[in-house]
């Protein structure tokens, strides 16, 4: 379950992303049906947002990270997410309920094996399902287990 903090920073990414993406909607990356040379897409790649979170908000994560966010808030979904989703729910659900009743790190690794990809691919592409990591913000807590780290 995701703490309270955590949502308000998803939801307040989300909204500075101001879109929702859907690839079964418009495909515009490289090469896909409606990419169009030198036209701009009808949404903000992950690199522009990248860049306008730190422009504007000073704000500064990853691509992946970002990707992430927005996929726990429900504002991104290509073939790969919801591919890794499905099986990622497959993998962890209840024997009971026709599932395989991993825990989360061996659903990501059978998951990387089944699709070929990294283990880390197959993360961004899951909602977080706890907390936001690296927040601006830390609770007293996440200082503590960081001080407690660098030493």
């Amino acid at each position: 379950m995701r703490n309270q903090f955590a949502e308000e920073y998803i939801r307040k990414i989300c909204e500075l992303y101001g879109d929702r993406y859907d690839d079964r909607e418009e495909d515009s990356r490289l090469g896909g049906e409606d990419w169009q040379p030198g036209q701009k897409a009808r949404h903000m790649s992950l690199r522009a947002f990248q860049r306008k979170l730190k422009n504007e908000e000073n704000i500064q994560i990853s691509t992946g990270k970002i990707q992430k966010i927005l996929i726990s808030g429900g504002c991104w979904s290509t073939e790969r997410s919801r591919i890794v989703g499905e099986l990622y729910h497959e993998y962890t659900a209840r024997r009971m309920d026709g599932g395989e009743n991993m825990d989360r790190a061996s659903a990501i690794q059978c998951i990387a094996m089944d699709l070929g990809i990294d283990p880390q691919t197959v993360s961004i592409n899951l909602p977080y399902d706890k907390v936001v990591y690296e927040l601006e913000d830390k609770t007293k807590n996440a200082i503590y287990c960081e001080r407690y780290r660098k030493k």
